[in-house]
């Protein structure tokens, strides 16, 4: 229901609704900043509404290119500060073009017309697209400065994930600097079937979804993929979000529903909780000693 009420409010703000008019989203670079990133939205959208409420920007202004309108505005960040300037164009009523800056929006709107060239057909960015595909990734080079162990040793990757003819399917082909860096990236995802299966051992449909990852490495090509019945998929899943639901259920009970406080004495109508001034603060109730759900809480020391 929250879910349902926040995209009501979406629709209302963006002109469309993205449970049925939004068709697909590509985001791509001309290099590894995400700044620089190029985003071509293909949507039913309400194309007079939302140039109407792009006037009312902060530092709205227009420019033209070709027979296109472009629009620029300072977009609030979700942080606060001062903002970050955005363009945006219609190509076509249900395509729009956003970027950070008027001469990447220009080269999208001649690509998309035909106007310049696009990516050849034998590009490792081009190619047979999986069937029933919900998302693909492609890239020929990795940010350098990524927080990722493995893409850090890695020189691109191809990814898609979907559902096709009632299964649901993922592959993952990631190219590596070194047959040994290869080596090491299939060693992390069969670590993590390892975990998997022992955390789910005895939950028989879980298991059902880990046995479907097969790893492999040929060279400095290390691939993964991934094979479940959809409807196998989706059972498991809505098992995982009843068992969040009860966990959220249980907390709130535990905390008697309490909207203010520190939340961490436990006890209803706490007047130092509502003022913030609890000496219980992430220590734990004083009937268990300081523990926190039966576990001591650790001193700085100790490490």
């Amino acid at each position: 229901p929250q879910l349902e009420t926040m995209l009501g409010m979406g629709t209302k703000m963006m002109g469309m609704d993205p449970r049925k008019d939004l068709h697909d989203v590509t985001v791509y670079g001309l290099d590894t900043d995400k700044k620089n990133a190029v985003m071509v939205v293909h949507a039913d959208a309400n194309r007079a509404f939302l140039e109407k409420m792009v006037e009312k920007a902060r530092d709205h202004k227009t420019m033209k290119h070709r027979d296109y309108t472009l629009h620029q505005w300072t977009h609030r960040g979700w942080k606060g500060g001062d903002g970050e300037t955005v363009v945006g164009a219609f190509f076509k009523d249900d395509v729009m073009v956003f970027a950070r800056s008027a001469d990447r929006v220009e080269m999208a709107l001649d690509v998309l017309a035909g106007k310049a060239e696009s990516v050849d057909g034998d590009s490792p960015l081009a190619g047979r697209v999986r069937p029933g595909s919900i998302l693909v990734g492609r890239a020929v080079a990795i940010d350098p400065d990524t927080k990722c162990p493995v893409l850090r040793q890695g020189r691109g990757y191809r990814v898609a994930m979907g559902e096709n003819d009632g299964m649901s399917f993922y592959r993952a082909r990631l190219e590596m600097d070194s047959e040994e860096a290869a080596r090491q990236a299939e060693a992390v995802t069969e670590g993590f079937v390892a975990l998997g299966k022992l955390r789910f051992g005895d939950e028989e449909q879980v298991m059902k979804l880990i046995d479907g990852v097969e790893t492999t490495t040929s060279g400095s090509t290390s691939s993964i993929a991934w094979d479940a019945k959809a409807d196998d998929v989706w059972t498991v899943a809505e098992k995982m979000a009843e068992k969040m639901e009860a966990k959220m259920a249980a907390r709130r009970q535990q905390w008697g529903g309490r909207k203010s406080g520190c939340g961490d004495c436990g006890k209803d109508g706490c007047g130092a909780c509502e003022k913030g001034t609890c000496p219980m603060d992430k220590q734990g109730s004083a009937e268990d000693g300081g523990k926190e759900d039966g576990r001591r809480p650790f001193r700085e020391d100790e490490f």
